[in-house]
């Protein structure tokens, strides 16, 4: 079946049947299917025929499906079955009806929801990529689009293209600049200069998603790609609280740390942050943490 075309009707992928179009990507098709024996429903994710000519393309996408397999944990999006088809590569994901958290931001009534459920969606976010760094996997693009929640405020964690291993010792003395990607509002000033991948950079991106969660904007305003990227190099902005001024002054400096330019000044782990944010209310009428 081809998604660079309208898909409908009784359309088949190996052992699947189309049922809806979820998202369409740049590179890839994310679709709705049922499985024919069991009946079950399950995500797809498909390259498209465009695309799948690219080895590169190619190799990113089945780097994303193996590493889904891999990682099982409750807060990342789960991936089971991967088919390296010759025309359109694709994988099979866990279905978890959801929208993304950049939907929220940018409508009032859904961010006034998710508002009192903050805290545990960050918490879950943090857990999630806690498992991928204890598993030495740097996620690398950590944003609202890249975590998708229900309607019981369940979070998983999705999207690992970008996605690197940790490499120590020798290993890190040798291996090759990596490429200068992500997302510009929240990229690491380390992966800006494309300096060898570390846990911090996601730390710093989870802050900078963190800041733009609790005040519904981001920290950093620019009127170009690279005024961005040299403000995430130069420029501390001014804390959430300048903002909100509901907003609790320990996770003002807590998040305010995240986003160091110096790696070795922000928490060193995710477990840290989860330590200190397990203690810290998000805004002041929020209840007391452990009296929920």
């Amino acid at each position: 079946m081809s998604t660079d075309t309208h898909v409908g009707g009784e359309e088949k992928i190996g052992n699947y049947k189309y049922v809806r179009t979820l998202l369409n990507g740049q590179n890839s098709t994310v679709m709705e299917v049922v499985q024919d024996n069991t009946g079950k429903r399950f995500a797809m994710k498909q390259m498209l025929s465009s695309r799948a000519e690219n080895k590169d393309e190619r190799k990113i996408f089945e780097l994303e499906a193996k590493l889904g397999m891999e990682l099982r944990h409750p807060n990342l999006i789960r991936v089971y079955d991967f088919v390296r088809d010759r025309h359109q590569p694709y994988f099979v994901m866990e279905y978890f009806p959801s929208q993304h958290l950049r939907l929220a931001l940018g409508k009032r009534d859904l961010y006034e929801q998710i508002k009192p459920k903050l805290h545990r969606i960050i918490t879950q976010a943090a857990a999630g990529l806690a498992y991928m760094h204890d598993r030495g996997w740097v996620h690398r693009d950590i944003k609202p689009e890249n975590m998708i929640y229900n309607k019981t405020a369940e979070l998983r964690v999705i999207d690992y293209a970008l996605a690197l291993k940790v490499k120590f010792g020798l290993a890190k003395m040798f291996a090759s600049k990596p490429p200068c990607a992500g997302t510009h509002s929240y990229m690491s000033p380390e992966q800006i200069r494309q300096l060898p991948v570390a846990l911090t950079a996601d730390i710093y991106s989870f802050g900078i998603t963190c800041y733009e969660l609790a005040c519904g904007r981001q920290p950093f305003r620019a009127n170009s790609a690279n005024e961005l990227l040299n403000k995430h190099l130069t420029e501390m902005p001014s804390p959430p609280t300048a903002h909100n001024k509901e907003i609790t002054q320990e996770f003002s400096d807590l998040v305010m740390k995240m986003i160091k330019k110096k790696p070795a000044d922000r928490p060193q782990s995710l477990h840290e942050f989860m330590s200190l944010f397990s203690r810290a209310r998000i805004y002041k009428t929020d209840p007391m943490p452990g009296s929920e």
